[in-house]
């Protein structure tokens, strides 16, 4: 009896060894080296303005634990783990637009082409010939019209999504993840790059990022029956930031054309209303507040980028959500979200700040941020 319990004892204590070494496994390794990091230009802020920064962050805002601002592409303040990456969550369908805008820019993706004439389809869920009509456009507008579950998606579109058929391609928005996968392979597909190639070729090299390595773009099919993988990118702030700047000074990076201006009109141009408090339109994956005339990426946790394109001023804060499963679990247990409000208002007092060095004069803001 003494020796079956004892052999017990050690099979227990061998699953769970087993279990935390799983549940502790880093999602990616952050020191892997990026291919050919080239540190950001300063043009700090005064002491006083970054000090007004800081404080904001510290005693106002919900939780950040990254912050960075660029003026083009110099840094203006920096705050927190800038440089380590973070899961981009939602922020990651942002990113995929640039990809898409190269890939079009190069011939290699044409928007009017359909699913169907992609191949695209689902093995147990087969789409109509009405859902095969929906074009790569209509995908990054999400406005597809096809209303199937899909990897990464919240309770709200889970519960608010419309029924299967009630709206034709290009009919209607609904931000819908299933929309974004699909994306996803059909860039792989159509460039024959990985995502995580696709990055490290087309803007982390052309960039200097300092902290993306191909390997930090992971996949799964958690919470779904769909063919189609989410893929999840994991971004440090200032890496980030940079692909802000991208869109703020349309599509170039020192001297260089990396996405055409016409691409970067584009997919910041609205095609839905949203109605949201942060938001009120939505492009090729971007949010949109006509309020500030900003760009705005967005990802659960509080992952969130603020592109102002007239002024050249690119905001990002970020929250590190975990970087294992164990840590992913504590975040969504006991950690607190960050909030999209936070980078408005520090955008609003960044705006209203005097002119410093050679940047251009920030100027008042012509209406209060939303929310």
């Amino acid at each position: 009896m003494r020796r079956t319990a004892m052999v017990v004892g050690l099979v227990l204590i061998a699953g769970l060894a087993i279990v935390l070494a799983i549940g502790l496994r880093p999602f990616v390794d952050r020191d892997a080296a990026a291919s050919r990091p080239v540190p950001l230009a300063e043009s700090p802020l005064p002491a006083e303005q970054a000090a007004t920064i800081q404080r904001y962050i510290e005693d106002e805002a919900d939780p950040i634990d990254a912050f960075v601002a660029l003026q083009g592409d110099r840094v203006l303040v920096a705050y927190g783990e800038v440089g380590t990456p973070m899961n981009l969550a939602s922020a990651r369908k942002s990113v995929v637009s640039l990809l898409f805008g190269i890939a079009s820019d190069r011939g290699l993706i044409d928007l009017d082409r359909t699913l169907g004439e992609l191949g695209i389809d689902e093995r147990r869920t087969p789409l109509t010939d009405a859902e095969k009509q929906a074009t790569v456009e209509h995908l990054l507008q999400s406005r597809s019209g096809i209303y199937l579950q899909s990897g990464a998606e919240t309770v709200e579109n889970r519960d608010g999504r419309p029924r299967r058929g009630q709206y034709a391609p290009g009919e209607h928005f609904f931000y819908n993840n299933w929309d974004f996968n699909v994306l996803g392979a059909i860039l792989e597909q159509e460039s024959g790059l990985s995502i995580g190639q696709a990055l490290d070729a087309w803007l982390a090299v052309p960039l200097g990022m300092q902290d993306f390595n191909p390997g930090h773009v992971l996949y799964d099919k958690q919470g779904s029956d769909s063919d189609y993988r989410t893929y999840r990118i994991h971004m440090s702030a200032r890496d980030l930031a940079r692909l802000g700047a991208l869109v703020a000074q349309d599509g170039m990076w020192n001297q260089t054309r990396i996405v055409s201006a016409e691409w970067i009109d584009r997919s910041t141009t609205a095609y839905s209303a949203t109605g949201g408090p942060f938001y009120d339109g939505f492009g090729y994956s971007w949010w949109l507040n006509s309020a500030l005339d900003a760009v705005l990426a967005d990802g659960w946790g509080g992952q969130y980028m603020l592109v102002d394109r007239h002024r050249d001023l690119t905001l990002v804060t970020r929250r590190d959500t975990g970087n294992s499963i164990v840590g992913f679990l504590v975040f969504s247990g006991f950690g607190k979200q960050g909030h999209p409000a936070d980078i408005q208002k520090l955008y609003q007092r960044l705006r209203q700040m005097p002119p410093h060095g050679g940047s251009t004069p920030p100027t008042p803001p012509a209406a209060a941020p939303p929310g």
